[in-house]
């Protein structure tokens, strides 16, 4: 017969509900519900926001790009390639696996109803994968290329213009400096995107390369951008490196910038997610350890004669410490267990609904997105009961401090 675990539920089943340790044991629980919901929540809601927006920038940009030093204030790369084969055929020598695309980027005006924005021309090469635009495409999807009249733009720049799929508009390109006439050329919209990324859909829009080729007079193999991209991206840096030590890359003057270059402030910004998940974590469980703890110390002080009783009969320090050891096993189950379940369905609910929104200026998302992982949600439960039990076994040493005479006669 486990004789703590006896006493244990004689004495949870014969509590006064109005005592003053019943009502400190709820207020325990309601810390440790608390504490791993918002825990739960921190670690959910930052790991969304890091993938969201980590899967935003790679699915917009590439690992890599390659361009001429040329480019204008506006970080433009509008100047073509020289000896692009050379430098595609060294590329492709030194990393047979990587995906390397083709780019040309022009500054151009857009026009409709009398509206003008100033905006930058994407034309992307006929094996560009434009499909991965998809993800940001609510209505139809790109199924198949562009033709050379047909462009897709933001929803941020149709909604300036009073844009809609299918309309008509009119871009302006100037070739030359000393150019005074731009030349104007008329395009469909095929598609409208929204990354939630103000910085990219405010300045972008998506065409074909060779509709550039015409209007600036180049060869069908000139482009002014090489996109690289790497299914390991641990290796990124280390292909950079590479790639800016190759022979064609110095003789044409090419400049290598990696994704986490070019968005350095947002890397760095999404980083200090870990620490804020952190520090959150650790505040939440050290604030129900502390409730359960000081719970368990009124659950002592108020059963002091028992434990003098138990202690003249012989019950050693083993068999005390465990009484109410189930008694914090209670207090956390009652509160972890409801807090767990609380948070699959307030995720499940938001994941779907999107009720909680977020600002895209700010956060590059529309709506909070909770990731839901097996893995930390188990790791943190586990942590939490690890924690509190051995802290509250340091708390039992408390129990020996009480001479049975003394605890008989209180």
């Amino acid at each position: 017969m486990n004789l703590p675990l006896f006493i244990y539920n004689k004495l949870k089943s014969s509590s006064d509900k109005s005592n003053i340790s019943s009502r400190i044991i709820k207020i325990a629980i309601f810390s440790v519900f608390l504490g791993v919901f918002i825990s739960l929540c921190s670690i959910s809601i930052g790991k969304g926001l890091q993938i969201s927006i980590k899967d935003k920038l790679y699915s917009l940009n590439p690992d890599l790009v390659v361009s001429t030093y040329e480019n204008n204030l506006r970080g433009i790369a509008s100047e073509k390639i020289n000896n692009i084969d050379e430098v595609d055929f060294q590329i492709r020598g030194a990393y047979p696996d990587l995906k390397i695309e083709y780019l040309i980027e022009k500054p151009t005006l857009i026009s409709n109803n009398n509206s003008f924005e100033s905006v930058v021309f994407k034309g992307v090469s006929s094996k560009y994968d434009l499909q991965k635009l998809n993800k940001f495409i609510s209505k139809s999807k790109i199924s198949d290329k562009l033709s050379n009249n047909e462009v897709i733009i933001s929803g941020l720049i149709a909604n300036k213009l009073d844009i809609e799929e299918g309309d008509d508009i009119t871009l302006y390109f100037q070739t030359n400096n000393n150019q005074r006439i731009p030349n104007v050329r008329s395009y469909s919209v095929k598609y409208i995107f929204d990354s939630d990324f103000p910085d990219f859909d405010n300045n972008y829009l998506f065409g074909n390369a060779q509709s550039l080729q015409s209007i600036f007079k180049w060869r069908s193999n000139d482009y002014s951008i090489i996109e690289i991209s790497s299914n390991n991206k641990a290796k990124i840096f280390d292909i950079e490196s590479s790639i800016r030590e190759l022979r064609s890359i110095e003789k044409n003057n090419l400049s290598v910038k990696s994704i986490t270059t070019k968005y350095e402030n947002i890397f760095s910004w999404v980083s200090i997610f870990d620490f804020n998940i952190i520090v959150i974590t650790v505040l939440m469980v050290f604030i129900a350890i502390v409730s359960v703890t000081i719970s368990i110390f009124t659950l002592i002080f108020e059963r002091v004669k028992m434990i003098g009783i138990l202690s003249s009969l012989g019950a050693n320090e083993a068999s005390l410490s465990k009484i109410f050891i189930y008694q914090g096993i209670n207090i956390i189950l009652k509160g972890m267990i409801p807090a767990n379940i609380f948070f699959i369905i307030i995720s499940i609910i938001q994941n779907k609904f999107k009720f909680i929104k977020l600002n895209p200026n700010d956060y590059y998302m529309d709506s909070i997105l909770f990731i839901i992982d097996p893995v930390y949600i188990i790791l943190l439960n586990s942590i939490f009961i690890i924690m509190t039990i051995i802290i509250l076994s340091f708390t039992f040493v408390s129990v020996t401090k009480f001479s049975p005479v003394k605890n008989i006669n209180s």
